[in-house]
């Protein structure tokens, strides 16, 4: 089925080769008729040609229905039309061949180019979604001149899902079983379980999925295809922790205020209706490294953000050209200067700047337009004066001045002074604060002969002490001071320490010496398909804690298991491997508990040596489950080889039941696993 739905996938390439054969033969068709040329063997090669490209497609389209999330009476009427269109051109060819019933041919050629016409549109429809051929309203604007309170779900989440994933999660095209266009249909979920919990947006994929980086398979939406931008992400984050209530009003004043400039930033209150940009400015500013995204589907105004740092006239001209529609722009971590900052005093729509990380001082300060709202001033050499001067000329209501030249002093007097929001970082910072936990450079956890640890510098530049034993670290452990090698297997354990500061937590992470990776082995149980990619069990590599990241392999038991009939959906992973007459000290077993989310680390780990006539046990040992709550964790398995053998058989059962006071107490618990290999 998998060989199938791959090879259904070329589908939309091969399909546009016999609609414009056909369309192509028509036209040769009317030009015979109306300037009495035979085009006989053209017409017939442009039929053949269609009527086989046209079996073909429909045969691709057909293996794609069957192995895609596709359903509804959409895609029903897109196949028979399909169908039925190939049928009329290989009718077209026979009667081209025919002298009796030529005189139908014109008929049945129109029918057939309707029929065509018709099957593209509802293509069309499956693809892009029911109103793929309206064109965008640039002109189209929504003034509120006042806001109390306000139905976030109807006003901010369900517009974002219609422009950015309803597209692929509907009644027609339901990717992974999910659909996003109702209430009942985002809290039914998908395949994976549900999108959403109250109250969590961290647990909630609805917002977790977006906020993956774009190379991650789970990231949403897949690439090529309009993303969410930093904002929309947040507004889903906000929905989704105050609850995620459907037909609920929130007011206003339960928002933050930065919560507030968001919500605002997309319903746009007041905005004065602007004409829609040019596509050739638009165009010239995406070749200059600039992302663009709309800023609401209600107004014509524009959001950018530089991509990258040596910033040119030639951008802020070319971003001039777009002035009247800019609301936002971020070019934080560039080169800018006070003298380019002069080119966006005439920017009278811009409302949002962000210049973190520049080289701007109190000069260039004055060149900041009063139509700016919101300011982002993080990590500059802005000071006292400049600010003040700035405060006395604007009517700022947000200014960001995390370390800046700004004193505690002048930072009180500022804020006695001017009703804007002067945000300086927090107070009093290390008090109270938790310093991060260590965490080493490089991201490699196994190696053959030796690995250099070194360990990122963590704010507040504390001592970091370490242990290589699997004990706590504590105040007389190994200091940090230089990077340093390991030749055997470790659990690297750190801990960060500074006066005044609370402890971090500690970090952990296995170091794995391997002798090698499995080569010659069958895998006898079959992970979910939900989390399925037994290569990635083979592959050397370790992934982390994020167990949908596709590195993981989920096994568990399902409901149709009976022993000795299909041991292939035990829940359990069992492996045979053929040593082919080399000599191993152990097997590594890297596995996943995140009890939270049902998966629990192994129950029992069996090793037997099945290369006589009866299989023998050789290893067995048993594990403590964990109790509800324990931290999620990573962990190496280590199965000793203590004879030689040729052919072994791994057992690694799952935990048949979750703990005690879990939601789904009883339960059968999901085996994690993404690495198998020698020791």
């Amino acid at each position: 089925m998998e060989l199938l739905n791959y090879i259904g996938k070329f589908h939309p390439v091969v399909l546009h080769l016999p609609i414009g054969a056909l369309y192509l033969t028509f036209c040769l068709v009317l030009l015979e008729k109306f300037f009495k040329n035979s085009y006989t063997i053209p017409i017939r090669f442009g039929l053949l040609f269609s009527f086989v490209f046209s079996v073909l497609s429909a045969l691709l389209g057909f293996f794609l229905y069957l192995g895609d999330d596709f359903s509804g009476d959409l895609i029903e009427r897109h196949m028979w039309l399909g169908i039925s269109t190939t049928l009329f051109i290989g009718v077209l060819l026979w009667i081209h061949k025919t002298s009796t019933h030529i005189k139908y041919f014109n008929g049945v050629f129109l029918i057939t180019i309707v029929l065509l016409s018709v099957t593209g549109h509802f293509g069309g429809q499956i693809t892009h979604g029911s109103d793929y051929l309206k064109l965008p309203d640039f002109s189209q604007t929504t003034n509120v001149t006042s806001i109390d309170s306000i139905n976030i779900y109807s006003s901010i989440v369900m517009p974002i899902l219609d422009n950015k994933c309803v597209k692929c999660h509907n009644l027609n095209k339901s990717k992974g079983d999910l659909i996003l266009n109702s209430k009942e249909a985002i809290l039914k979920g998908g395949e994976s379980g549900n999108i959403l919990v109250s109250f969590d947006a961290s647990s909630s994929h609805l917002y977790n999925y977006p906020n993956l980086p774009m190379e991650d398979k789970m990231h949403m939406p897949p690439e090529g295809n309009s993303q969410l931008t930093e904002n929309e992400i947040e507004l889903l984050r906000i929905w989704i922790d105050k609850g995620a209530e459907f037909e609920a009003y929130n007011s206003f004043n339960t928002f933050e205020k930065n919560e507030q400039e968001i919500v605002n930033s997309f319903i746009k209150v007041d905005l004065e209706k602007v004409d829609p940009p040019r596509k050739k400015d638009l165009e010239k500013l995406l070749d200059l490294n600039f992302r663009l995204e709309r800023n609401s589907v209600s107004n014509n105004y524009l959001e950018a953000k530089f991509l990258g740092t040596n910033l040119k006239s030639k951008h802020l001209s070319a971003l001039s050209k777009v002035k009247q529609q800019l609301i936002k722009l971020d070019l934080s971590n560039t080169d800018l200067s006070d003298g380019l900052l002069q080119k966006l005093k005439s920017f009278t729509n811009l409302k949002y700047l962000k210049i973190n990380n520049t080289s701007i001082t109190d000069n260039g300060l004055l060149s900041i337009s009063s139509s700016i709202e919101s300011l982002n001033l993080n990590n500059t050499g802005v000071g006292f004066e400049g600010l003040n001067q700035l405060l006395q000329n604007n009517e700022l209501k947000t200014v960001y001045l995390w370390n800046t030249n700004i004193n505690n002093d002048n930072q009180q007097k500022l804020s006695d002074l001017y009703t804007t929001n002067l945000n300086f970082g927090v107070s009093d910072f290390a008090k109270g604060v938790p310093l991060s936990s260590p965490e080493p450079i490089s991201g490699q956890t196994m190696f053959s002969d030796s690995l250099k640890i070194e360990f990122y510098k963590p704010l507040g530049n504390p001592t970091i002490r370490y242990t290589l034993n699997g004990e706590d670290p504590d105040s007389l452990s190994t200091i940090y001071k230089n990077p340093f090698f390991i030749s055997n297997s470790s659990n690297l354990k750190a801990k960060a320490f500074k006066s005044g500061w609370l402890d971090s937590k500690i970090g952990s992470v296995d170091f794995v010496k391997v002798e090698g990776i499995l080569k010659d082995y069958i895998l006898k149980t079959a992970p979910d398909n939900r989390y399925k990619n037994p290569k990635k069990l083979f592959d050397g590599i370790v992934g982390d804690i994020n167990f949908r990241d596709g590195d993981w392999n989920g096994f568990i038991r399902t409901q149709d298991y009976k022993a000795g009939v299909n041991e292939r959906n035990s829940g359990d992973l069992v492996l045979e491997i053929d040593l082919k007459g080399k000599s191993h000290t152990g097997i590594g077993i890297h596995a996943l508990e995140s009890i939270g989310s049902y998966i629990m680390f192994p129950k029992r780990i069996e090793l037997y040596d099945i290369g006589g006539k009866n299989d023998k046990l050789i290893y067995s040992k048993d594990y403590v489950p964990s109790i509800l709550g324990a931290s999620d964790l990573v962990k190496f398995f280590k199965i000793p080889i203590n004879q030689k053998s040729n052919k072994l058989r791994l057992v690694v059962k799952s935990n048949k039941k979750l703990p005690k006071g879990h939601p789904a107490q009883g339960e059968f618990a999901w085996l994690f696993v993404d690495e198998i290999l020698f020791l």
